[in-house]
């Protein structure tokens, strides 16, 4: 018996030849095909997590085959049915929750309707992952040495969880806060709920365009980018967390902004290991993951978070629920992989060195 199962799959064709290097020599036509015929399995066990409280909880990964992209464009029938054969085989291991990660939690309406199928708690980690948006985009703010007092924010998309939790996280501490609107009637009832200070913050936009020169930190929490978003707009040093899945934008374009899309986590115990590659350092997972290990270490074997939308009382529990426990923040991550503090300082001195420029050429 398991304490704790996480329902993992492949972000990557990159991790899919580390832990198949057979795939490499294939056409990736054949290998999406027999990723598509391939059976889930059970992919390591965890060992060392152990809380200051002196508990331990026993996990394990559980593979579901589908790589990423696969998962976002194949029908839905048959993404569903991968999962739900995924879900089975973790639930015949016999744990006391299962997590469900990365792309499977978008299944069955985030989760909900696995519910029917399993007489397990689940969850998809979805509340502390909102949760720990807020304090990455802190951290690369006070890694790139960024005025908050004297920065202007664009949410694209507020209407959704991590849009509205971002406006009330940051609306205490920057300058204005521009927004982008796709359900007026949804926008209505947040705004009416706002408090009048920071309703004063809160500017609708209708075009892009005349601000995004002077964006400090831009916001993706939509998959539907506005057309006239144009990143080469930004200014140098600017922040960009990317929320949407797959992720829509790219760390390539420019190196002198920073794209993050969350941040790694740390368990608690001398010398936590996944004993397998999902992409992160040894002794590191997402923040999805850690949310059952959490759940797990307190004995909270319940259904947590499912559905689309998150429960913010839940969202403040589990916070204080890792800390409890000893989970931390270790890093940022850019499109699931961790960034290292040097490659965050290159894009900060690139972006003072065109700041520079700039100001010589006026």
């Amino acid at each position: 018996m398991y304490d704790y199962a996480l329902i993992i799959h492949p972000t990557s064709e990159e991790l899919l030849h580390k832990y198949e290097p057979g795939m490499k020599r294939k056409p990736i036509a054949l290998v999406r095909k027999l990723l598509e015929w391939m059976s889930p399995f059970k992919a390591a066990e965890v060992q060392g997590l152990y809380s200051p409280l002196g508990r331990t909880a026993r996990g394990t990964l559980v593979m579901c085959p589908l790589l990423l992209d696969q998962m976002a464009s194949l029908s839905p029938t048959k993404v569903m049915k991968a999962v739900i054969e995924t879900l089975k085989l973790a639930h015949s291991l016999n744990p006391k929750i299962i997590g469900l990660t990365a792309y499977t939690a978008f299944s069955g309406n985030k989760g909900l309707e696995m519910t029917k199928l399993v007489n397990v708690p689940l969850t998809t980690g979805s509340n502390y992952t909102l949760a720990t948006i807020p304090e990455s985009i802190l951290r690369a703010v006070d890694i790139m040495e960024m005025d908050l007092r004297r920065t202007d924010v664009l949410i694209l998309g507020i209407t959704s969880s991590i849009g509205k939790y971002c406006f009330e996280i940051l609306s205490h501490f920057v300058r204005n806060i521009y927004v982008t609107v796709h359900n007026k009637e949804k926008f209505q009832l947040f705004f009416s709920e706002l408090p009048k200070e920071k309703r004063k913050k809160l500017h609708i936009v209708q075009g892009l365009a005349p601000i995004l020169n002077k964006t400090g930190i831009v916001i993706v929490a939509t998959n539907r980018l506005p057309s006239d978003f144009d990143l080469t707009k930004l200014r140098p040093g600017a922040i960009v967390f990317d929320s949407s899945y797959p992720r829509k934008i790219s760390a390539q374009i420019r190196d002198d902004i920073l794209v993050i899309d969350g941040v790694t986590i740390r368990p608690p115990g001398v010398s936590v290991k996944f004993n397998f590659d999902f992409g992160l350092p040894e002794g590191l997972c997402f923040p999805c993951m850690a949310e059952p290990m959490i759940l797990a270490l307190d004995r909270k074997y319940e259904n947590y978070s499912l559905g689309k939308d998150p429960d913010i009382y839940k969202v403040r529990e589990i916070m204080h629920l890792a800390a409890k426990h000893g989970f931390e923040i270790a890093g940022l991550t850019s499109r699931e992989r961790a960034m290292s503090l040097e490659e965050i300082l290159k894009i900060k001195n690139s972006a003072q060195s065109k700041r520079k420029r700039k100001f010589f050429l006026i």
